[in-house]
């Protein structure tokens, strides 16, 4: 891992909130928040119309190798987070959760986290098997209705 992801870590809190997001929360995201996309989590950049970055960092978990190779599956798969409601207990100042999670049909995991070119952006990525919070994002996936 390099030495900004490594900071970036530290400060990053990943706490699940003990509940679901409520009906009301999740039409707030529904209204205003969208998934845009990071060019550090993609090899190929698809149909995601996302500019390579300078300065690629090798330690970031790509989309490519999970096989999230379209725009519209990334926002499909953003839209299931919303619906199924586990989210990060921080949030931004806006109120929404710095983080949302989803499982998909084939148990991978992915986190969008809060934070894109204007407020209410989320990008995502896959969690790999060996990160801790893999495990408990899947119990709590099936845990939690």
């Amino acid at each position: 891992m390099g030495k900004k992801a490594l900071e970036v870590k530290k400060v990053t809190v990943r706490r699940i909130r003990a509940t679901r997001l409520t009906e009301a929360e999740r039409q707030a995201m529904r209204t205003g928040a969208a998934y845009e996309g990071s060019a550090h989590h993609k090899r190929n950049r698809g149909d995601f119309g996302l500019t390579p970055p300078a300065a690629p960092r090798p330690d970031k978990t790509l989309c490519d190798e999970a096989g999230i190779l379209e725009r519209d599956v990334a926002r499909r798969l953003f839209e299931r987070a919303i619906d199924r409601g586990l989210v990060s207990e921080p949030t931004a100042t806006n109120g929404m959760p710095k983080q949302l999670w989803v499982v998909d049909e084939q148990g991978r995991v992915f986190e969008a986290m809060y934070g894109g070119s204007v407020a209410g952006r989320y990008h995502g990525y896959p969690i790999r098997r060996a990160d801790p919070l893999f495990g408990k994002i899947t119990r709590a996936w099936v845990e939690q209705p």
